[in-house]
């Protein structure tokens, strides 16, 4: 007899009232209809909505909130006119203070199921000093309107298409305002936007990287070609609406992809400067760097209050980037070692090493595994201390396998995505570690991201 299908209890554009739970792990409210679960966009744990299904798949649906029956103490007014609409923003319905409190509870179910009786302490959600304002880095992709006129678009959320936007809160200031500046200087030019499936058009997006310290800003056209007509012309009156430097990027690569290999320095230094504490950094335009400076200033603060280093300590930085940590922790440690594959990265650390003149530094480019294994081998430092700060998919497990060979007394592990970080922990405590302390960080105020920083020590048994 053939197996019964799969019954599933809501379809497509059929309305319901429907009871928010909880959050789901990502920007939804969570719903049951029967056993079957509903992720609702827009709504609150506890909140009680009438919403629209927009999507019955097998393991679960999805709706959206057309009016809130009865609303959560925690929903304040968003402050954008695009909430809900741009996916850049997933929380802007929910006090500050829920939104803290939401990050907590997510590591510490993730940590919970993940450590059980090992489950350590995980603090309050660091809060930044404004919720609003402070995305240093902006992104504006370009697309006509019906007239031709070229204006400023974000996706949608889920969505790999444009909506034009007017404002955008969580970004900062100067950043944003240069941005719009660009988009309208550019117009003047009468190029065609880049049209990924047919190869026509040139015009992709305008990026702006902005330093809080200096005031610099790096702003970059991205194209599809290294030929923009007219682009030069532009400059002079893009620097005096305040680039410091303005380049152009060519990339016609697929429209997820927002930078390509090539950028063209047209004006201005290639490197724009960023002080966080004290600590001076030089940032590419294709490098990575904290797009919150203020969430920065959190994790490193956090990282130097774990590890203490002191002039008898080798600490070891892994996935160093640019050296946030790495040449900060060295102003105490007696020698720092900052692994890092990118080319770009390295290259960024080195050049702000010279710039602050620290001689007990060190930073090797290369994949992490390759480069431990010399520390395994004898040919570095074995070190006494050391960071893990690794992309968002963590670490490989041979990674930490290596790492905790080498027997570091302690290691801060910087984590951006709270499942990976829930996956590694276990492996660490396997190996001889145990985590003491895990601190959230805002670093994405109005959006369900989180990131994390877990305190790690060596156990006495295994040292």
């Amino acid at each position: 007899m053939p197996s019964r299908p799969y019954l599933i209890p809501v379809f497509n554009g059929e309305r319901r009232e429907l009871e928010i739970e909880s959050l789901a792990d990502g920007p939804d409210g969570l719903a049951h209809v029967g056993g079957y679960v509903v992720l609702v966009r827009g709504a609150l744990p506890g909140e009680r909505v009438q919403g629209e299904i927009t999507s019955a798949a097998r393991k679960f649906g999805r709706a959206r909130s057309l009016s809130v029956l009865d609303a959560s103490p925690d929903r304040v007014r968003p402050r954008c006119r695009h909430f809900l609409e741009c996916g850049g923003c997933h929380w802007q319905h929910a006090s500050y203070a829920a939104q803290l409190t939401y990050k907590q509870a997510r590591i510490e179910k993730e940590l919970r199921y993940a450590l059980a009786d090992a489950m350590p302490v995980v603090q309050p959600t660091a809060p930044l000093p404004d919720p609003f304002g402070q995305r240093n880095k902006v992104a504006l992709h370009l697309q006509h309107d019906r007239d031709g006129t070229l204006v400023p678009c974000l996706h949608p959320l889920r969505e790999i298409g444009l909506m034009p936007v007017r404002e955008c809160p969580t970004s900062q200031g100067d950043a944003l305002r240069l941005a719009f500046t660009a988009v309208q200087a550019l117009n003047t030019l009468n190029l065609n936007v880049f049209d990924p499936e047919y190869g026509t058009g040139v015009l992709r997006s305008v990026l702006v990287r902005r330093a809080a310290a200096s005031g610099q800003s790096h702003l970059i056209v991205v194209a599809a070609s290294s030929e923009v007509r007219g682009l030069a012309q532009l400059v002079p009156e893009l620097q005096a609406r305040g680039a410091t430097t303005v380049s152009l990027n060519v990339n016609d690569g697929p429209i997820s992809q927002l930078l390509g290999a090539e950028t063209i320095v047209l004006e201005g230094p290639r490197r724009i400067r960023e002080e966080i504490d004290g600590t001076g950094y030089l940032i590419s335009p294709n490098a990575f760097f904290q797009t919150s400076p203020a969430g920065a200033l959190v994790l490193l603060r956090e990282v130097q209050r774990f590890l203490k280093p002191t002039l008898d300590d080798r600490l070891l930085d892994l996935y160093c980037g640019g050296g946030l940590f790495a040449l900060a922790l060295a102003r105490t440690a007696g020698s720092v070692l900052g692994i890092e594959e990118s080319p770009v990265g390295i290259g960024d650390a080195m050049a702000a090493q010279k710039q602050n003149r620290q001689r007990n530094v060190q930073f090797l480019q290369g994949p992490v595994e390759a480069m431990l294994r010399r520390c395994k081998d004898g040919a570095m430092p074995t070190p006494t201390l050391a960071v893990l700060d690794p992309p968002r998919q963590g670490c490989s497990d041979s990674v930490l396998r290596e790492l905790a060979a080498l027997g570091p007394r302690k290691i801060a592990y910087v984590a951006c995505d709270p499942s990976a970080l829930s996956r590694d922990l276990p492996i660490l405590h396997e190996l001889g570690y145990r985590t003491k302390t895990v601190l959230p960080v805002d670093m994405f105020p109005q959006t369900s991201h989180v990131e994390a920083v877990a305190c790690l020590e060596r156990t006495t048994a295994n040292r």
